[in-house]
């Protein structure tokens, strides 16, 4: 959206860099039919979760399938979990509902600049 581009170009010309969100985790997608196939939710599977991010601090853990963010199904064939974090802006607090050991758990986060 313009939004969104107009919101990167004022932050770079007030600071020289693009900022961009981040949660902190690293994933893999899992498909619909792989979801079927499991008897586990749709949504983004957590390998890992970055330390002192704001997923550790909101209390992801590895193992955990993000399933909704920010009401939205995190789903491979919209754009995955990726599209839904970058449509936001740094220090927006999110919900976040997380399927773990057999049940859904909604957690909250804020956003964090990416940092490399």
């Amino acid at each position: 959206p313009i939004n969104v581009i107009r919101e990167a170009i004022d932050n770079f010309n007030r600071t020289g860099r693009f900022a961009r969100p981040f949660l902190g985790v690293r994933y893999r997608m899992i498909s619909q039919d792989l979801a079927l196939l499991n008897e586990i939710p749709q949504g983004a599977y957590i390998v890992e979760v970055i330390g002192e991010s704001a997923a550790e601090k909101a209390g992801i853990k590895e193992g955990d399938i993000i399933t909704k963010f920010d009401g939205q199904l995190v789903k491979e064939e919209d754009g995955g979990l990726a599209k839904l974090i970058n449509q936001k802006k740094i220090g927006d607090k999110v919900k976040i509902t997380v399927w773990r050991e057999g049940r859904e758990i909604e957690l909250e986060a804020t956003l964090e600049e990416f940092r490399q």
